[in-house]
């Protein structure tokens, strides 16, 4: 190979290095400002069939939304397409409504709770909702969260089964997903320092200690080990990845667990079937469920969060690490603590010198990013290097100034509203400045009626499928046509 091709084929392993496919789903609470507790307006219908919609869905409540972009080519562009679709949800919502911003759901009263369990409107979920509720109680899964999915580029994973001599595609992405999960976990902790963002815990049927009065205003309830996690006997870890798997083969079998989904673990490898077929044909892609609803963002997640997970990500990449088990306990552990400790604790000299190794390396993979995303990664890593030395900057530390006895409701409202009444001051011309103007109405109703949609940019053309029926569209149409 000449020394050009050699340049070339390194510029496009770095490149591949710093792309790969992301999405992000974001659940969020409906809430009334009128009763000022979660909505009992039904799920908008205008949005769609929930069996089949690839958008708009609700979880645990019917007030919890779930809103799900398409798999896209940055971290970046999944943001802009969770903003459309922000967008989109809040054209529906009903005239005494706003999205809770905060993943903490608001006060609870008896009533409140006894409507939560007893209203659900997807029948094909209900044995499973029952059997949730009946193992974690009413409150643990309407914590509302971010999760993060992401899938190297092909040619990462070409150039890692030719670095590990590894000839199958199947076990060599499980490897190195795996190799990945175990980096995020091993640091979720600064994850939780510098993003957490659920202090307080409003409601008494909760699951948090009864002392929690003398713990508030935490870092993260929902990030600590009393949140949104699976029951404290329940054993999964990440040491290596066929115990991983065998541990939650076994949970299934046992009846301690519904299926795969009822693992909790902060990282999830994803794929269709169940376990088996994971190990046998490979990870689709993986999931990150640790980020809390960052309130002072338009759509709930920062660009610095998703910038700061990907430098992660490459980290574990290129700089693997030997994670054994004592090690992944001591993170978890230190994981609990961070989230529990007061919003404006400093780290210990401990974690800020784990903090410090990481950020030197970070350091290096921002130098060699390609220009377009260089201002992004740069951003992060000054914010999270700054935040380590003045924990005032955390966004759990921020939200803690708005706290009155112990409580988040007012600032939840105002906030909620404020971030609504941004959503409807712009026209769609303006949200959709990629679109073109004879698709834009056609490209809105698309997502909301659930279509899959498609745009090529070059020909100016919409691609919408449905029910297995493909259509390509040039100007607007009514697709209830097509339903």
């Amino acid at each position: 190979m000449s020394h050009l091709q050699k340049k070339t084929a390194t510029e496009n392993l770095n490149n591949a290095l710093y792309a790969g496919r992301f999405g992000i789903e974001i659940e969020e609470h409906r809430v009334q400002t009128s009763s000022k507790t979660l909505s009992r307006h039904p799920h908008p219908r205008t949005l769609g069939d929930r069996r089949i919609q690839p958008y708009f869905q609700t979880d645990f409540s019917e007030s919890l939304e779930e809103v799900v972009t398409a798999p896209k080519s940055s971290s970046s562009k999944a943001l802009a397409h969770l903003h459309e679709l922000q967008l989109m949800l809040n054209e529906e919502l009903a005239d005494d409504e706003i999205i809770w911003p905060l993943s903490m759901p608001p006060h609870l009263t008896t009533d409140d709770i006894h409507f939560l369990n007893t209203h659900f409107d997807r029948p094909w979920y209900q044995e499973y909702r029952d059997q949730l509720l009946d193992r974690y109680g009413s409150f643990q899964h309407i914590m509302a969260g971010v999760h993060v999915n992401f899938s190297p580029a092909d040619d990462v994973m070409a150039w890692y089964r030719q670095r590990n001599n590894i000839t199958s595609h199947s076990f060599a992405k499980n490897q190195l997903l795996f190799q990945i999960a175990q980096q995020v976990v091993g640091y979720r902790w600064i994850l939780t320092y510098l993003f957490g963002a659920s202090p307080v815990s409003e409601t008494p049927a909760d699951n948090v200690p009864t002392s929690r009065h003398a713990l508030q205003p935490v870092r993260s309830w929902r990030a600590s080990d009393f949140g949104f996690a699976n029951r404290p006997e329940i054993a999964v870890d990440y040491t290596d990845f066929q115990t991983h798997v065998h541990q939650i083969q076994q949970h299934i079998a046992n009846g301690d667990f519904y299926d795969k989904s009822e693992f909790y673990g902060a990282v999830r490898l994803k794929a269709p079937g169940n376990m088996n077929d994971l190990m046998i044909n490979g990870a689709e892609y993986m999931e990150f469920r640790m980020f809390d609803i960052d309130p002072f963002t338009q759509n709930g997640i920062s660009q610095n969060a998703l910038s700061f997970l990907h430098l992660l990500i490459i980290d574990a990449i290129i700089n693997p690490a030997t994670w054994g088990k004592s090690t992944l306990d001591n993170a978890r552990t230190r994981n609990h603590v961070v989230a529990l400790q007061h919003p404006t604790e400093q780290l210990s000299d401990t974690a800020i010198a784990y903090a410090n190794d990481l950020f030197l390396r970070l350091e290096r993979i921002v130098q060699s990013a390609p220009i377009s995303q260089k201002n992004e990664f740069q951003s992060a890593l000054s914010f999270a290097r700054s935040a380590v030395r003045q924990p005032k900057l955390t966004i759990g530390a921020q939200l803690s100034e708005s706290i009155k006895n112990e409580s988040l409701m007012i600032f939840g409202l105002q906030q909620g509203a404020k971030i609504s009444a941004q959503r409807r001051q712009s026209t769609w011309s303006q949200n959709l400045p990629d679109i073109p103007k004879q698709l834009q109405q056609s490209y809105v109703q698309a997502h909301k009626l659930g279509f899959q949609t498609l745009m090529n940019p070059t020909e100016n053309t919409l691609k919408i499928t449905y029910n297995g029926q493909v259509r390509t569209l040039t100007s607007d149409q009514d697709l209830t046509q097509y339903i």
